[in-house]
Parts: C-alpha cells; sequence; structure tokens
C-alpha cells in the first residue's frame, strides 16, 4: 500500500513509496513500464475520444506562443 506524499512533514521519509525501495536500477525500471502499461491499457477508451475544444485552442495558443519566442530568439 503507497505512503501518502506529506509536503509539510519533520525530516525523515516524507516522500510516498509503492514499494520499489529494494529494487535495482533496473527493476524500477521495469516496474515503471508495467505502471505504464496498465495505465495504458485502463485509459485505452479515453486516450482514443478527441479532445474538447478548449483543450484544444490552448494546445494551438501555446504552440503559437512557443513559435513566436523561437522567432525572437537571437
Amino acid at each position: 500500500m503507497p505512503k501518502w506524499h506529506q509536503p509539510h512533514a519533520a525530516a525523515g521519509n516524507t516522500g510516498w513509496s509503492i514499494g520499489s525501495g529494494n529494487l535495482t536500477a533496473a527493476g524500477r525500471s521495469e516496474l515503471l513500464k508495467d505502471l505504464g502499461r496498465q495505465m495504458q491499457y485502463n485509459y485505452r477508451s479515453l486516450l482514443q475520444e478527441p479532445a474538447p475544444d478548449r483543450i484544444k485552442q490552448l494546445l494551438e495558443s501555446l504552440e503559437r506562443a512557443s513559435a513566436r519566442e523561437r522567432h525572437e530568439d537571437p
């Protein structure tokens, strides 16, 4: 069971854990890959839905602002 993050806790273990502390770096990497695969599987129908118009507008606005910044940089 994960431990919940406590941002204002005193010194010590202030983060949460998925129980991966005893895993090697390769083991942690594999655990995170598996978690990603499970999330993709569980949310696949949501990922296939079109983005709401307001989200599309915000993304387009960010892309335009980013393009302007690239053209303004020397």
